[in-house]
């Protein structure tokens, strides 16, 4: 068995000082400061079944190991996700606190790693929306490839997330779950029936009308003269704003709940589902996220966090209110840009419950964030 004590000290005779190396079957994976610049290392010592997984640029024998200088490309950093456990991104759940990095750019994401160190606070290390990624002329696979190699040359093994928020096609959806995110973030918002929000109470009703009767008394024994207890407040609603809410949000439901059996309900590793509805760019309501919430889980969709925006400067009061949904239906609340936000996230969190996914800007900022927190 190969020791690494060993395999370090030949790779610091032969190409430089090694960052990090970790075990593999038959050899080690090492990131070394070259010359040249950081390279991937495989180290072996007789068959390696990786070898044949792997792309190399040159190979070189020295003191009886087998020294292989690897491309740093995507194909290899999927194997050292594969086979180095640890660099994967894994779920955060619905439970707990996460800080994810919104920058799209090439930056070094394992410079925030320490930030987390004994505290009960996952990093995100990805956490980008397919539109901002277009914009840069990047895709998705290159953040997860960064966030790999941040995490590899850090020796981070307490565990980090990766979104691809802002999905809005099941073909983002399989490309993402291909390149391992964790998270998956989805925009049903060209699902609401916009036109609707357009109509007076009187249009609305008629179009609720066009409803076979059993769905109509249906929505309206769930709705209508019930008051819902959403932590210290109660949620109720009129006729007006149940029909309203059912005509725009109706095909909202069905769709997300396609999306989820057919994608994220059976996946073989945990995954995170984000959800994001801005009905007209704006934030939604309480009673339209209570109820849109409510048919989620009768319809067996389980959402990891519900997207809010700090940009939309919503009140402490209002945040509070919408965290108080999440922790009814056991999620969490997300927040976009909240490092720019004026809200008192330590009071929050306590509503909240300790249960928050909060998206910073850059990486720069993450460290700053962490101290509202």
């Amino acid at each position: 068995m190969l020791k690494q004590s060993e395999v370090e000290q030949v790779l610091a005779g032969t190409l430089g000082k090694v960052i990090n190396s970790s075990a593999i079957e038959n050899g080690f994976f090492a990131l070394v400061e070259t010359e040249e610049g950081i390279k991937l290392v495989a180290v072996t010592k007789g068959d390696c079944p990786l070898e044949k997984y792997w792309q190399a640029e040159k190979s070189v024998e020295q003191d009886g190991f087998k020294i292989t200088l690897l491309v740093k490309n995507a194909n290899n950093v999927a194997l050292v996700r594969r086979y180095l456990k640890w660099t994967a991104p894994t779920a955060c759940g619905a439970r707990g606190v996460s800080v994810g990095v919104m920058e799209v750019g090439d930056v070094d994401r394992g410079i925030i790693l320490p930030e987390f160190k004994n505290r009960q606070i996952k990093p995100v290390l990805a956490d980008a929306t397919a539109a901002d990624l277009a914009k840069a002329g990047r895709n998705f696979l290159n953040l997860t490839d960064e966030a790999t190699w941040s995490v590899f040359a850090a020796d981070w093994r307490n565990g980090y997330g990766a979104n691809a928020a802002g999905l809005t096609t099941e073909e983002e959806i399989v490309k993402a779950l291909l390149y391992g995110y964790s998270m998956i973030g989805f925009d049903a918002s060209d699902k609401i029936v916009v036109e609707n929000t357009k109509l007076d109470d009187a249009a609305i009703q008629k179009k609720f009308e066009d409803f076979p009767m059993e769905f109509q008394a249906a929505v309206n024994a769930s709705y209508l003269n019930v008051e819902f207890q959403v932590g210290k407040h109660k949620i109720s609603f009129t006729p007006e704003e149940v029909r309203r809410i059912v005509l725009e949000y109706g095909e909202v439901i069905m769709h997300v709940q396609f999306i989820y059996n057919s994608y994220l309900k059976s996946t073989p590793w945990p995954i995170d589902f984000e959800l994001v509805l801005r009905p007209n760019g704006r934030p939604l309501s309480a009673k339209e996220h209570y109820l849109i919430a409510n048919e989620l889980e009768r319809n067996g969709v389980k959402i990891t966090t519900f997207l809010f925006d700090a940009l939309d400067k919503l009140s402490d009061e209002e945040l509070q209110l919408h965290a108080e949904i999440a922790n009814t239906f056991e999620y969490r609340l997300s927040i976009a840009h909240a490092e720019v936000a004026q809200n008192d996230w330590k009071a929050f969190l306590k509503v909240a419950k300790d249960k928050a996914h909060f998206k910073v800007s850059t990486v720069a900022a993450v460290k700053e964030f962490l101290k509202k927190i």
